[in-house]
């Protein structure tokens, strides 16, 4: 890449670079961001609920098997962000527990967590933690792999990408 660039160039091509994180709270989705989005060999809840897991799986413990990627544990150790923070739905409190021991486990760095009910806005979780942290929305960055929520991010004010913007990132 051209260091020259201008960094309104590097935005407008939709690839994440070190010189877009650098410095910025970053808000990280789990499921389909840091780890694959899918589970005991489907995307869809057998059980027919609008969430890609039955109730089930999850008292199952189906997130403490889960694979992270290797890929995004290399990227935030590498990144140089100013901090990391997780913004994630849950079912109930045994999905809110496995995900707590599954951080822990595969990203220890990430110490601060919004594990939010699935019927609550990621968007507005982001926007109260920085009103009560003090972090202008200028300097953080929200990933996520749902199109719905990055949009409703976007429209209020938070700068989002899909997790597909890290596919060629210079780790």
């Amino acid at each position: 890449m051209n260091e020259e660039r201008d960094i309104n160039q590097i935005i407008n091509d939709g690839t994440i670079t070190k010189e877009i994180i650098a410095g910025k709270y970053i808000f990280w989705d789990i499921d389909g961001t840091l780890a694959p989005y899918r589970f005991n060999d489907h995307i869809a809840d057998p059980d027919g609920s609008d969430n890609g897991i039955s109730l089930q799986e999850i008292n199952d413990g189906v997130f403490i098997t889960r694979k992270p990627s290797s890929h995004m544990q290399k990227i935030i150790t590498s990144c140089n962000a100013k901090e990391h923070i997780i913004v994630s739905h849950c079912q109930n409190k045994k999905e809110k527990d496995d995900k707590e021991i599954w951080l822990n486990d595969n990203y220890p760095l990430i110490r601060k967590r919004l594990l939010i009910p699935v019927n609550s806005s990621k968007a507005d979780a982001i926007i109260e933690y920085c009103q009560i942290s003090q972090i202008p929305l200028k300097n953080i960055i929200y990933v996520d792999d749902v199109l719905s929520f990055l949009r409703e991010a976007e429209r209020k004010g938070i700068s989002s990408y899909h997790i597909s913007s890290f596919l060629d990132y210079d780790i």
